[in-house]
């Protein structure tokens, strides 16, 4: 059993061979259209100069130059115009049909007679193309009338075929075959004009007809294709532009949250230090230190630990009185202030290192009433390690 890559490349061969036979097969026929073109026009130039030849040996016989070319002229008239007559019938009977199918649309004839093949997408995307019938219906007609008045008036076409030859012959040279002669020259030439109408209209008109039809619904069947193309990208441009508006809008709207959380936050974290700032200054009977360490956890447990040096200054101040007022919590304290020391140094170095040696050593040259909140840790060698044995005034105060 043959692989699927094999079973696919044995059907690729085969739609090269099939496509290399169809575009053989399409210059054969090329080919061949125009070899019977070729013998088609040589068979009429036969034909134009058999009948110059004939009228020019019937007007030889009357010997005068003057005579002659009177009837030569005279003969070449009449040919000429029983020519362009059986011409113009030849054209009306071979004029193409265009039928009508089921579905309202036109489809032409072929040259054979039978529906030439259109694309079945023409029919559907090109449902209000129609050619023009006006020349066929005008056909119909004509051919109908001619022929019918022609069995109704059969009995009197040979009289009126010998009226008409004595009309003809009474135009030219008086001779007693001149009748017969201008009848015999319109007969040659409205039969052979018939015949080189009507094949000519066949052969070459028609399939003008349908390659025009063809090329002008073609070119509607794109033209329908490029419009659906262009309301697609329309529509997906519209698409884009929409998603693109909604998700702007919802940064915008992101955005504008964030920055209110933020500021909500700022707002919660400015009360939360104004509140342990407020509990800091109250009488040391009152216990405010122990609020201002209640406040402080109650944020962090529900914020998450600020990056404000001042927030964990206060807590390190409020461990610092905690430790004063509560000797058996001085460990734990110390601790606590100890942690939240390193805290204060790590988001303001320098700022946090005054405020620091401020609050704890008690030679600082800045120091006032009342700012002696760590001092109680002024002689653990941890303090000392962590802002220096020496009172740290930064360079700008």
């Amino acid at each position: 059993m043959a692989s699927e890559p094999e079973g696919n490349q044995s059907a690729s061969h085969g739609l090269e061979t099939l496509q290399e036979m169809l575009s053989a097969r399409q210059r054969e026929l090329s080919g061949q259209h125009g070899t019977d073109l070729h013998a088609l026009r040589t068979k009429v130039w036969f034909s134009v100069a058999l009948g110059i030849l004939g009228v020019g040996l019937y007007a030889a016989h009357f010997g005068s130059w003057a005579v002659f070319a009177e009837v030569f002229a005279a003969g070449i008239l009449v040919t000429g115009a029983a020519a362009l007559v059986g011409t113009l019938l030849g054209f009306l009977f071979g004029i193409p049909r265009t039928l009508v199918d089921e579905g309202g649309s036109r489809q032409p004839r072929d040259t054979q007679g039978g529906a030439a093949a259109t694309p079945g997408a023409v029919d559907r995307v090109v449902a209000v193309y129609s050619p023009n019938t006006n020349l066929e219906q005008i056909s119909d007609w004509l051919s109908k009338i001619l022929v019918g008045v022609g069995l109704t008036q059969l009995n009197d076409i040979p009289t009126a075929l010998v009226r008409f030859s004595n009309w003809l012959g009474s135009g030219m040279p008086h001779h007693p075959e001149a009748g017969k002669f201008a009848l015999g020259a319109i007969a040659y030439a409205s039969v052979f004009g018939f015949l080189y109408g009507y094949i000519w209209t066949r052969v070459v008109l028609s399939p003008m007809f349908r390659r025009a039809d063809e090329q002008l619904r073609k070119a509607i069947v794109e033209l329908a294709i490029a419009e659906r193309s262009v309301s697609k990208a329309i529509a997906k441009a519209a698409v884009v532009e929409r998603s693109a508006t909604e998700t702007v809008e919802r940064a915008q709207a992101r955005a504008e949250q964030v920055l209110l959380e933020a500021q909500q936050r700022a707002e919660q974290l400015e009360d939360t230090l104004k509140r342990m700032l407020d509990r800091l200054h109250e009488p040391p009977e009152r216990m405010g230190y122990a609020d201002a360490i209640r406040i402080a956890e109650e944020y962090v447990e529900r914020e998450g630990e600020p990056s404000n040096f001042l927030f964990w200054l206060r807590y390190a101040a409020a461990q610092g009185q905690r430790a004063i007022h509560e000797p058996r919590a001085y460990e734990d304290a110390k601790k606590s202030a100890l942690e939240a020391a390193r805290k204060v140094l790590r988001h303001s170095p320098e700022m946090g290192r005054y405020w620091l040696s401020l609050l704890c050593h008690p030679e600082h040259p800045q120091r006032t009433a009342g700012a002696a909140d760590l001092q109680v840790f002024f002689k653990e060698p941890e303090f000392v390690a962590l802002i220096g044995s020496e009172p740290y005034v930064p360079a700008s105060k």
